[in-house]
């Protein structure tokens, strides 16, 4: 199970569906489509339920023997991907993958996503918690290239054979 990890507009999306189509038996869970389930939402609804959903689509995914379940969303920090993980069947491999870029390719690309409404100022702030935890999210590999390349990037970081994005310095 592989959680591709990221800002918004940063590729997850693109570079999820890729991952998952180069294997034999690959699926895909979409984050910001489990988001639209939700219409409306009073105050007293829980939150976290797109983690719920995804954890539950992927147990029926890896019990019907899927090889592989890529779940792309944004978590800011260790507490949500924690939330995530208590959601999956036992046993199940997690492997954290975050995408990065600076703030402007990642501002271009959200920009330029067809058939959504842009999200102005908050992909900034998406991008700034993300980064502001980027030691406790996964391995980070950079979504600066192009699609294939990002993709055998995530690959090797989930075999641990290529070493993480650099970071920024502590502060």
């Amino acid at each position: 199970m592989l959680v591709l990890n990221g800002p918004a507009g940063i590729g997850k999306s693109t570079v999820a569906r890729e991952l998952a189509a180069r294997t034999a038996n690959g699926a895909w869970i979409e984050g910001d489509a489990l988001k639209a389930f939700v219409v409306t939402r009073d105050r007293h609804r829980p939150r976290g339920l797109s983690f719920r959903v995804a954890g539950a689509a992927t147990g029926v995914y890896l019990d019907a023997g899927f090889e592989l379940v890529v779940f792309d969303f944004v978590f800011h920090d260790a507490d949500m991907v924690e939330q995530f993980s208590r959601t999956l069947p036992a046993g199940a491999d997690l492997h954290v993958v975050t995408l990065w870029a600076d703030l402007a390719t990642v501002t271009a690309r959200e920009k330029g996503r067809p058939g959504r409404e842009p999200l102005r100022e908050m992909v900034a702030v998406h991008w700034r918690k993300v980064r502001d935890n980027l030691f406790e999210l996964g391995a980070v590999v950079s979504a600066d290239g192009p699609v294939a390349d990002v993709v055998l990037a995530v690959e090797r970081a989930v075999d641990g054979r290529v070493g993480a994005y650099p970071r920024p310095e502590r502060g």
